[in-house]
């Protein structure tokens, strides 16, 4: 059965990698990966959060809290890290 099967070539299978690890790491989807992380949080704290408001609050805060830490630290190391391989 394997006769039958042909393997691509190691340079379509690196492209499609590359194409893969753009969209992975590109900025929208870690943005929109933050946002469901916030609300998946707010909603197994929700028994412990007193009231509606309160827990939009806490989604808002967890929300930029999460941003500011992707923007501040993990961007601007990565930033760093690639300045310093070329």
């Amino acid at each position: 059965m394997r006769f039958l099967y042909k393997r691509p070539k190691p340079e379509d299978v690196s492209d499609e990698i590359n194409t893969l690890m753009e969209v992975m790491v590109s900025k929208t989807l870690i943005y929109v990966d933050l946002f469901l992380y916030s609300f998946i949080f707010t909603v197994l704290l929700s028994p412990a959060l007193h009231s509606v408001m309160f827990s939009v609050l806490f989604f808002f805060a967890c929300y930029v809290f999460f941003s500011c830490l992707y923007f501040f630290v993990f961007n601007r190391l990565w930033k760093k890290l690639d300045i310093s391989r070329k």
